[in-house]
């Protein structure tokens, strides 16, 4: 019988009373969250703009419950956030700073109907990896790197809330107490729900200011990962009738993520061409392997990472939950017996001040399982949305440019300018997808969400990000 099991296959309550309830419950939430997404491909939900994207009536993002897989492909991607190194292309250490700053949440994401605002802090670190260095404390200067949802720690808590406080005290610090976890107020969750005061607070100080124990980018759940993975199935089409192939306008044009990150663009790509190969027309069906996850695969080039003589450090980066290929998190710190600190750590050759320097060599990766079930060959659709740039951006190449995504495909982004504070006006970033506009324009068009973020504006999606 076919089970969603833990990520990594981690087995936290192992030899505990509630561990067989646990692990039905992640079953059945896993599996209703896929359940949900093959729907939302089928009937799509209603925008903030009143738009449906086009439903698919035979889908091919399905679940493994009903169907068995029969090949797995990995898709990787970098552990540093895209478009923090483009921003900051000219000034890379101004860019490390920056993201190793906590944030907080200034809109109603997190907060219960009727309820005062609910604002907690994140890391900035959106690329499904984050990080936190210790420079001192009871378990010693390291830099540890998660990679796992919240979606699990919230369950998790929610079943043996003791266990969690061992796991933070084994791996965050022995100083962690109880109720230095638990949420003051009534918080939403997407995916889960309103966590009540006094359950377990995803955005606790050991796991925000003080640590790092799991995801906290809003963008960076298990949920916003199914999703990406179901919407990036529906085939697109441009302006001439062509397949859509390129990852960064099918994401522009589908909207399943954020177009400027390095892993919602390759995610989604990796899962499109998997089930439906260039100039192919026998699609596979698809859908995120078993035990459904986000991972950390291993560190590249870890020559880069050496002492001030450019020796080596072997040993020094560790996966401590999962394994590679399948790393939860790992930790850099100087193995038992090395007298060398991290104050003698170099990168690229550039001394060790922030974890950003470790995460430019971590690659990330997920999995994608296929299985040839019949299904027939997915029309193209249309473009359900356009991305824009500043009036005279050069857009014979966006490789190092920060685009705004999320405007609606029915008029040109010029119609729908200008944007940011102070206003400027705004082109297409791909025009090559749209044919030319016919009719009158829509009435309204969904208000843009400006903020500071990495990007210059960004808009939020419907999905994970803009």
């Amino acid at each position: 019988m076919f089970r969603y099991r833990p990520p990594g296959d981690i087995d936290d309550l192992a030899g505990r009373k509630n561990q067989k309830d646990f692990l039905d419950d992640w079953h059945n939430w896993i599996e209703g969250r896929v359940r949900d997404e093959i729907q939302g491909v089928v009937h799509p939900p209603k925008g903030k703009d009143g738009r449906r994207d086009h439903p698919v009536p035979h889908p091919l993002f399905f679940c493994e419950v009903d169907h068995q897989s029969s090949d797995t492909a990995g898709v990787p991607w970098n552990g540093f956030p895209l478009a923090v190194s483009r921003k900051y292309r000219q000034n890379p250490d101004a860019g490390l700073a920056w993201v190793d700053e906590l944030d907080a949440i200034s809109d109603d994401t997190y907060t219960p109907e009727g309820a005062p605002l609910v604002t907690p802090k994140y890391r900035r670190q959106d690329e499904y990896c984050e990080w936190h260095f210790y420079k001192d404390g009871p378990l010693g200067p390291r830099i540890v790197f998660t990679a796992e949802g919240p979606e699990y720690w919230i369950k998790l808590a929610a079943y043996d809330f003791d266990k969690v406080v061992e796991l933070y005290q084994h791996w965050v610090s022995p100083d962690v107490k109880k109720d230095d976890l638990r949420l003051q107020r009534d918080m939403r969750y997407d995916g889960i729900g309103v966590l009540k005061a006094g359950s377990y607070d995803p955005f606790n100080v050991w796991n925000t200011d003080k640590g790092v124990m799991h995801l906290t980018h809003y963008a960076n759940t298990l949920g916003a990962e199914i999703n990406l993975a179901a919407r990036a199935t529906v085939l697109r089409r441009d302006g001439t009738g062509a397949r859509i192939s390129d990852s960064r306008r099918l994401i522009a044009s589908s909207g399943y993520g954020s177009v400027n990150r390095s892993s919602d663009p390759n995610i989604g790509h990796g899962v499109n061409i998997t089930a439906v190969p260039a100039g192919s027309n026998k699609p596979l069906s698809i859908t995120l392997a078993n035990p459904v996850g986000l991972y950390m695969d291993d560190l590249i080039a870890p020559n880069s990472i050496a002492d001030k003589d450019d020796q080596p450090l072997n040993g020094w980066f560790n996966f401590v939950r999962g394994a590679k290929g399948h790393g939860l998190m790992a930790v850099f710190e100087p193995p038992a017996g090395d007298a060398r600190t991290l104050e003698d750590v170099f990168v690229d050759g550039k001394k060790l001040t922030s974890g950003g320097q470790i995460a430019r060599h971590i690659q990330m990766i997920v999995y994608a399982a296929t299985a040839d079930l019949g299904a027939p060959m997915s029309p193209l659709h249309p473009p359900f949305l356009r991305a824009c740039v500043p009036v005279g951006t050069d857009v014979s190449d966006l490789t190092n440019v920060n685009i705004l995504p999320g405007f609606s495909a029915d008029q040109t982004c010029r119609a729908q300018g200008p944007v940011g504070n102070p206003p400027f006006d705004i082109d297409e970033a791909y025009p090559g997808l749209y044919p030319a506009p016919q009719g009158a324009p829509l009435a309204a068009v969904e208000a843009l969400h400006v903020s500071s973020f990495a990007g210059g504006v960004v808009r939020k999606s419907m999905t994970r990000d803009g």
